[in-house]
């Protein structure tokens, strides 16, 4: 027990060493994460959000309408460390460092096996995937670990209840059955993939897991019934409220199911084959119905791709993962596929196939929303697939190769010898192999991640935004107005955020203006600061003020080809080879 608490503790610190590494300065600051931020520090301060909501569950922000516990996870932070990047990714890199825990005792508690759950910890721990979500205020992050969390406590409390009889028994399973429903509520508080992986997660443990049945309601005394009963509630609540009103908005944004075919697509069709819409073979073969399959499918299959795993990782989104590198990585999915296929060749427990359930169901709310891909809302991947490898690993160093050699003369014999030779020294080996290429392959993915990743994609990682706010917090009293780029999207919570402004003031003259089509608002104005579009015009109209220009409207302006104009311009947020993000212009007379 004691060596197995070291363990414990030994992967939960290097965990969290290679995720809180510079993580108060890498990488920069996104949207969301200054949301949640500063939407903390409102509620330390008054206790109501930033549009003057009093302790919110959901949080309107940018009209995205985010679920609210990681606002209320990062308030013990900022009280301790202030209002900055360090106070905003703790409860990630916390919570992302202790998954790998959740995760052993997880693997632990199905198989009875603590080498497989040691290798799928450790795998864990180092999975370029949840280093890469750890490493900021990703709530997805969270969730994983609340589903991982939840799903053990579960676990763990049926099979104390039916094992052993004593009172105290019960006592302690009732205690981690209310733990495990309790983790699982919260993990609906903390992001929107959860409203569909919660239940499908709990469908599977009493699928998979004989243990439980509906016997410990009729040994809970009244008050416990009455717990239970609260509590799905609650969950049912929580479910009614978050698909109506505005809330509902952002799912149907994001939503496959929103988006029909072309009609220009449709048009096409019915003039190549001379049809209507009401024609069988229109229907059989061109049904809408098909085309939102077909995407579906696309979808669900790219999360588990070659290209997805190992070689390009989100090819949508260039946030969500490091650039020319999976999601898991090249030797990773090696051992994956390995794993896969020894435990696919194997008779095990009707229980132990729960993992492979995980991994079926966790790409589904990726798959059913707009994006052809996505890192973040497949990021529960990571328990089956860490599972899956680190069972891999533990295969390959339980093989062993024994031959008993007779001398033959036969050259064709001696060959096969010597590759039977070669094969022997490999397997036996094989645990320094691995590991020199699994350190060999992550020593690539850090150098991409902390050297290339930012530089390559300094736009999409909205790099600068702090020289800009700093630059404009330095002039902003010694001009009558502030003109602010929103071309990069979202300027007016940065300045918040970095200016650390009051958030009595702020929610006095909160406005977000609406997006008409679903999607996130906008903040025009906070004070004499205006946000919008900027351009050469604008600034030569503006007299006594200050000017944030973005890159890309500098270069559509052709500013930068008139030197006069240009000399007078301030580079902001310079990135590498001379890549500037922002530049500022001060109009002092």
């Amino acid at each position: 027990m004691r060596k197995e608490r070291i363990i414990l503790i030994t992967i939960f610190l290097f965990g969290f060493l290679v995720r809180i590494w510079l993580v108060g300065r890498y990488p920069p600051l996104l949207w969301d994460e200054a949301a949640l931020g500063y939407n903390a520090y409102s509620i330390l301060k008054t206790g109501r959000d930033e549009y003057g909501q009093l302790l919110p569950f959901i949080f309107k922000s940018f009209g995205d309408y985010k679920p609210g516990l990681y606002v209320y996870l990062t308030l013990p932070f900022v009280v301790l460390l202030g209002l900055n990047e360090l106070a905003i990714r703790l409860p990630s890199v916390i919570l992302g460092s202790l998954t790998s825990v959740f995760l052993y005792l997880l693997v632990k508690e199905i198989f009875e096996d603590t080498k497989i759950a040691f290798w799928s910890a450790l795998t864990l721990t180092f999975l370029p995937w949840s280093i890469h979500f750890s490493r900021g205020a990703w709530e997805a992050n969270v969730m994983t670990a609340l589903l991982t969390l939840g799903s053990y406590l579960l676990v763990r409390s049926r099979k104390l209840k039916f094992k052993l009889e004593e009172v105290k028994v019960k006592n302690l399973s009732n205690k981690f059955l209310f733990l495990s429903l309790g983790c699982f509520f919260l993990a609906l508080l903390t992001y929107q993939g959860a409203k569909m992986l919660v239940p499908l997660i709990l469908i599977g443990l009493f699928l998979f897991f004989k243990q439980f049945n509906f016997q410990f309601l009729i040994s809970a005394s009244a008050s416990e019934r009455i717990s239970i009963i609260l509590l799905g509630i609650l969950i049912v609540a929580w479910y009614l409220f978050s698909f109506s009103g505005p809330a509902k908005n952002r799912l149907k944004v994001m939503s496959l199911l929103s988006y029909r075919r072309p009609e220009s697509e449709i048009k096409t069709i019915l003039d190549e084959d001379r049809l209507s819409e009401k024609n069988w073979h229109f229907y059989l073969f061109h049904h809408e119905g098909l085309y939102f399959l077909r995407g579906f499918l696309t979808r669900y299959f790219n999360h588990l791709s070659p290209r997805f795993l190992a070689f390009d990782g989100d090819w949508n989104n260039p946030r969500h993962s490091a650039p020319y590198f999976g999601m898991v990585g090249h030797v990773n999915l090696i051992l994956l596929l390995i794993g896969l296929a020894r435990f696919l060749s194997q008779r095990h427990k009707f229980s132990e196939y729960f993992f492979l359930y995980w991994l079926v169901i966790a790409p589904l709310p990726a798959a059913l929303s707009r994006d052809i891909v996505s890192g973040v809302r497949s990021l529960p991947m990571v328990i089956p697939l860490s599972f899956f490898i680190g069972y891999g690993i533990e295969r390959i160093l339980k093989l062993k190769l024994e031959f008993k050699f007779k001398e033959v003369r036969s050259k064709k014999f001696k060959l096969r010898l010597l590759i039977l030779k070669y094969a022997q020294f490999i397997v036996r080996y094989s645990k320094y192999t691995i590991l020199i290429f699994l350190i060999l392959d992550f020593i690539y993915w850090a150098d991409l991640y902390f050297v290339h990743m930012v530089k390559r994609k300094p736009k999409d990682w909205l790099y600068g935004y702090k020289d800009a706010i700093k630059f404009v917090q330095e002039y902003k009293s010694r001009t009558d107005k502030v003109v602010f780029t929103d071309f990069y999207g979202q300027p007016y919570i940065y300045y918040l955020f970095y200016s650390q402004y009051s958030p009595q003031e702020y929610q006095r003259q909160a406005r977000l203006i609406e997006n008409q089509f679903g999607d996130v608002g906008r903040v025009e104005k906070i004070n004499n600061i205006f946000f919008g579009p900027v351009d050469r015009a604008k600034a030569e109209s503006c007299r006594h003020c200050l000017v944030i220009f973005s890159q890309d409207e500098i270069l559509r302006s052709g500013i930068d080809k008139d030197p006069q104009f240009f000399a007078q311009l301030k580079p902001l947020g310079e990135i590498n080879n001379n890549q500037v993000m922002f530049y500022g212009l001060k109009i002092l007379d």
